[in-house]
């Protein structure tokens, strides 16, 4: 049985993932479609700007069958981290063929995948980011640079997928019109998901064109989230933790502990989110990694607990129609990991715990209860 997957945030849904949404329907007709999503933390490190259960019903009404939840330990990662977590989820439910966007969609991502298999950045070069000195090995690896985002993380995808023994067909969608940093809106029907956060002060109605009638209807009745709104909270994680304490969480390296809490004792009581990043940026840290570093500090993600994660991977189901319904009955006798549909006190407590700490931080701004006797959404 053929089952389509895209691996997505959803930042929110706009005409551009119901483009491809529409491109999976046109590629594979009657095939039904399960979303792998991130929740209230996002992979670049960042709080998503709608809840996790408004971007899940957003997907669904626009076309999806049935959305699951990547845990944190999963989401606020490197993209290949991110993906692996994505692949493997989603093969997990059963899903044959991966649908994702790209800015190169001709591209052979499963042979680039083995060709750089091996490929790692210099971690001895101290003048500059990882992520840099990555980017010249595949360079090497293929021929040519593959540095758009879309681009890399279809790779990040591929390499996963070699890792577990190739169990998706790719299928590579090409970006239409808005770039994935484009913070302009621009004459047609689609915009990026940066752009429409950004100009979401302008009101609704200056987004119409560029977003679906459900995510209009939840921008009408809900406040867009940002770092700003969490900054606070980091403040004061940062002022009031030792450096002792910094150092157990997932991804401090290299003493950037240090760094981290002294810039924010520096800053003005005026500074946001982005003054502090600019503060402690570093040639070996880029932003995206140290804004991942401040979520994992916000929720007090600990190494110990993305281990835990790691060993036994599961999901949260967040909504599903009558046709996901199918799907999660067949899931159930084949998939390998735990399927969380309700979280119970004894979960949240155990190993549900740093979800269910991110949720109750983000409820601090969105005021809406995020886990606890919230069951999954269900389309008739």
């Amino acid at each position: 049985m053929q089952v389509a997957g895209i691996i997505a945030e959803y930042n929110p849904f706009h005409n551009g993932h119901l483009y491809q949404i529409k491109q999976v329907k046109r590629a594979l007709p009657n095939v039904p479609l399960v979303i792998a999503m991130s929740g209230n933390f996002l992979q670049r490190g960042e709080p998503a700007c709608l809840d996790k259960w408004t971007r899940a019903n957003q997907a669904l009404q626009n076309g999806a069958d049935v959305v699951v939840e990547l845990p944190v330990a999963a989401c606020v990662q490197p993209a290949d981290r991110f993906a692996r977590s994505g692949v493997r989820s989603l093969a997990a439910l059963g899903v044959t063929d991966l649908f994702f966007g790209a800015e190169h969609a001709e591209y052979d991502f499963m042979t680039y995948a083995k060709l750089v298999k091996e490929a790692h950045g210099d971690f001895k070069k101290y003048d500059e980011s990882y992520a840099a000195s990555f980017q010249r090995a595949i360079t090497t690896k293929i021929g040519h640079e593959v540095s758009q985002p879309n681009d890399l993380l279809g790779l990040a995808y591929a390499k996963a997928n070699l890792a577990f023994d190739s169990p998706l067909t790719f299928h590579p969608i090409q970006r239409k019109q808005a770039g994935y940093h484009e913070v302009t809106l621009g004459k047609g029907t689609i915009a990026s998901a940066s752009a429409i956060r950004k100009n979401y002060t302008q009101g609704e109605d200056k987004l119409a064109q560029y977003i679906p009638a459900q995510t209009f209807n939840d921008l009408r009745q809900k406040e867009l989230l940002s770092w700003d709104d969490f900054f606070p909270y980091l403040k004061y994680k940062l002022l009031s933790s030792s450096v002792a304490e910094l150092q157990t969480i997932y991804g401090m390296a290299e003493g950037i502990e240090y760094r981290l809490k002294d810039q924010m004792e520096r800053l003005t009581d005026q500074a946001d989110f982005e003054t502090w990043l600019k503060a402690v940026k570093t040639k070996r840290f880029t932003y995206t990694r140290l804004s991942r570093l401040a979520c994992a500090i916000l929720l007090e993600m600990k190494t110990a607990e993305v281990l835990a994660y790691e060993k036994v991977p599961y999901l949260r189901l967040l909504g599903f129609t009558p046709t996901g319904q199918n799907i999660l009955n067949k899931a159930k006798k084949s998939n390998p990991h735990p399927l969380v549909t309700k979280v119970s006190q004894d979960d949240k407590n155990n190993f549900f715990a740093l979800d269910y700490r991110a949720g109750k931080i983000y409820q601090l701004k969105n005021k809406t209860e995020q886990d606890l006797k919230r069951a999954p959404i269900r389309i008739s």
